[in-house]
């Protein structure tokens, strides 16, 4: 059930590729054959005229039916990963839900009557609706993104205070139980004494951090150390998350970064994702006029970097002009 809509678009693309082999390859390869007849048996100037442009059009329909064939497989596997998405988001969802209901429940049937059971109750449908929340409001945020509806709050700040946004951040994520929550967690972080300045909405920027942070953080089995690194290189501020994870493949590399995707993790394929992580640090970051990286070697962690503009040269050039 759950794999039924890959079934039907695995359908889909097979019929479609039957068509094109019916209506479009088969009559490419025998105009392409008459082409070629046509230049090793003509005689006069004009065969072979027609010949250069019989074998043209042959080659024109072949490159029709590959760039086709691409893109309705990129479709494809767009709308399959949508369909695991939907999934994904129902289940996430669907699970605090479950969690508030049962307490609310059992809090309305009168089971409970110790004020310390019914605090206790009360906590879990505290915590849960703020984890629903904060999920319900990542989805929103995505959406205004995709739609170029997202307005940024820009201004002139020390990249440490998104630095400790984030990290605050990451750890109330720990305390809701989301993120690590039972796994000794360290993170070392490598400031320069002067911070840089960077024109940012802290918020968002501290958003796409908390995505890195998150991602080291899943996707690290047993050495949950987490390296955080600030420095300025080339005129910009960079900000490199590394941990000590599985790693990602040179052809996933150029993926992750697309919406729906998730790399897969060969020690934990089912490590929990929505796929949105690295799209909205990447769209985020855009919107900065900088840009987000990865450095990694399957079996030897992985490191991201976002990569800003800094504002002090500027700020040196107004003051002196």
């Amino acid at each position: 059930m759950d794999n039924q809509p890959a079934l039907i678009q695995a359908a889909r693309l097979r019929t479609l590729i039957v068509l094109v082999l019916c209506f479009a390859v088969l009559p490419g390869a025998l105009l392409l054959s008459v082409g070629i007849l046509v230049l090793v048996f003509g005689h006069q100037p004009h065969d072979y005229v027609f010949g250069i442009l019989i074998v043209a059009l042959a080659g024109t329909l072949a490159g029709g039916i590959v760039a086709t064939l691409s893109y309705v497989r990129r479709s494809t596997s767009l709308a399959r990963l949508q369909a695991e998405f939907v999934q994904k988001v129902s289940h996430d969802l669907r699970t605090p839900l479950t969690g508030i209901r049962l307490f609310v429940e059992t809090l309305l049937s009168g089971k409970v009557s110790d004020p310390v059971q019914v605090r206790e109750c009360l906590d879990v449908i505290q915590n849960e609706t703020t984890r629903l929340t904060k999920m319900v409001e990542r989805l929103l945020s995505w959406a205004r993104m995709e739609a170029g509806k997202r307005v940024f709050q820009m201004q002139r700040v020390p990249v440490t205070e998104i630095v400790d946004k984030a990290i605050g951040a990451l750890e109330l994520e720990r305390k809701l139980g989301e993120v690590g929550a039972r796994e000794k967690i360290s993170i070392e972080t490598m400031l320069p004494d002067s911070p840089p300045l960077v024109l940012v909405d802290v918020d968002a920027m501290a958003e796409a951090l908390t995505n890195l942070l998150q991602n080291a953080v899943n996707y690290t089995q047993d050495d949950k150390h987490i390296t955080l690194r600030v420095y300025v290189q080339d005129g910009e501020t960079r900000i490199t998350v590394a941990d000590h994870g599985p790693g990602i493949a040179k052809a996933e590399q150029g993926k992750i970064f697309e919406k729906f995707y998730r790399a897969v993790d060969p020690a934990d394929p089912k490590v929990s994702g929505s796929g949105l992580g690295l799209p909205i640090v990447h769209q985020i970051v855009r919107a900065h006029l900088g840009s987000v990286t990865v450095d990694s070697d399957l079996g030897r962690g992985a490191a991201f970097t976002i990569a800003l503009p800094s504002v002090e040269p500027l700020v040196a050039a107004a003051g002196s002009a």
